[in-house]
């Protein structure tokens, strides 16, 4: 949908399609970046978390999350999210990624890959290839619904 808008001269556009996004350009005549949400991971209507800002490139930024798709037994959550390594759903505190990257197709499969992974290895994977990747892991000592993040220097650039 990018190339199309760009192959008919439009050079500022926000797309959004099932999560994933494309931004170029600025929002409106004042060159005002546009101002992407991430999105608080959990259950009901959406709740912003953080908002980030660009500054004009051609970014794409897609999420994976275990907060929409899971379902709970004995007291146990199970996420959709399946690690390849041994056929079983993650099991770790990291609740959502979301990462930015000029490939739509990149940022969402390494959004998955470091959602498998779990917050520490993730993290540190990212910051070494130098990925803008932003983590939001469940604060289970902080009670329920609490949350930290954690980013790579890259991403915190976009953060306002």
């Amino acid at each position: 949908l990018a190339a199309l808008l760009e192959d008919k001269g439009i050079r500022d556009y926000f797309v959004e399609i099932g999560g994933e996004l494309r931004i170029r350009g600025h929002k409106d005549e004042r060159r005002l970046g546009w101002v992407p949400a991430i999105e608080t991971p959990v259950d009901g209507p959406s709740e912003v978390y953080e908002a980030f800002r660009s500054k004009g490139e051609s970014i794409a930024i897609a999420g994976s999350g275990d907060y929409r798709n899971y379902f709970e037994a004995d007291g146990v959550r199970y996420s959709h999210e399946i690690d390849p390594r041994n056929g079983l759903p993650i099991s770790h505190e990291l609740a959502a990624v979301y990462v930015i990257d000029e490939s739509a197709m990149t940022a969402d499969a390494l959004a998955t890959a470091y959602m498998i992974l779990g917050p520490q290895r993730a993290l540190e994977l990212a910051e070494s290839e130098g990925q803008a990747a932003y983590f939001i892991v469940r604060d289970t000592s902080a009670g329920p619904r609490q949350f930290k993040s954690l980013s790579t220097p890259a991403f915190a650039a976009f953060l306002q």
